[in-house]
């Protein structure tokens, strides 16, 4: 996979450019997180404006999977209100996708997207990587044990999880987890594939700086990171890419409070960094 390491970057600093790249949806706004140079897959916030509509019906040729962050958006008359999620693969059939208010959309792509319009009756997809829709607010979370994320002796004390997807054939896994206010984690991890998050609420410090809504990170396989903590709590949609999720654990002497910003970005991402200042990056004022 040939994206650079980014850990991590507040996205709110990241410029939504005109356009979803490859061109299928030219009249939407596009915030890159993240991009292969070699396959195209991408991640992505992607930014609907009110009115926006495509009534044609019509396929992708990759995958799509996506979380909504705020607003509402509507396919095949299905609404996907805030924290909705769900896994189209490529050949989906979309007979409508509406926005009529507005929506901001954490969206993944298995490649650069490109549209063809198509018949009713001649798409196809493997319905094994189907996620039509999953409410994730009404979906019951999972504590303790987590077998199948293969993470040793991981302590999940003060943690819950969603699955939300797992390819039946590369293992790759998309979960949700929730830290509790106050969390802490005195381990480092490593893991053998990528792990990639977007943080949708609440803050988590590591050793490079603290998190906050809406950073966003992508960890090459084998880079140890941790310890961990959070002052108030934290929500974050995770992704493995490259085969099944694992962890190896080591022990530290325990995570930094408070941690100077000290980020490794490719060179385009430092220079937003720069621009924006602390401005994402301190206290919240009382």
């Amino acid at each position: 996979m040939a994206r650079p390491h980014i850990e991590f970057i507040q996205s709110q600093v990241i410029p939504f450019k005109s356009g979803l790249y490859g061109g299928a949806r030219p009249e939407i706004e596009t915030r890159m997180l993240s991009e292969d140079d070699m396959d195209g897959s991408a991640s992505t916030v992607l930014r609907y404006p009110a009115g926006w509509s495509r009534t044609r019906p019509h396929t992708l040729d990759v995958d799509e999977e996506f979380f909504v962050l705020e607003g509402v958006m509507e396919i095949n008359g299905r609404m996907y209100g805030k924290h909705a999620y769900a896994h189209l693969p490529k050949g989906y059939l979309r007979e409508s996708h509406v926005s009529s208010a507005g929506a901001v959309v954490l969206t993944f792509f298995s490649g650069e997207p490109h549209a063809s319009e198509a018949a009713t009756a001649t798409f196809e997809f493997d319905d094994r990587r189907l996620v039509e829709f999953i409410d994730t607010r009404t979906m019951a979370a999972q504590k303790g044990e987590r077998k199948h994320m293969n993470s040793g002796d991981w302590d999940p004390s003060g943690t819950s999880h969603k699955k939300l997807y797992q390819d039946p054939d590369s293992g790759e896994l998309t979960w949700l987890i929730g830290l509790e206010p106050g969390w802490r984690y005195n381990k480092s991890e490593t893991h053998p594939v990528v792990e990639e998050e977007f943080a949708i609420l609440g803050d988590i410090c590591f050793p490079m700086g603290v998190m906050r809504d809406g950073g966003y990170f992508w960890r090459p396989p084998g880079i140890e990171h941790g310890p961990f903590a959070t002052w108030g709590g934290t929500l974050h949609l995770c992704r493995c890419r490259g085969g099944p999720f694992s962890t190896d654990l080591r022990e530290t002497d325990g995570p930094n409070w408070s941690p100077d910003y000290t980020p490794t970005l490719p060179a385009e991402y430092q220079a937003y960094v720069d621009a924006a200042g602390d401005r994402f990056d301190c206290e919240p004022g009382y």
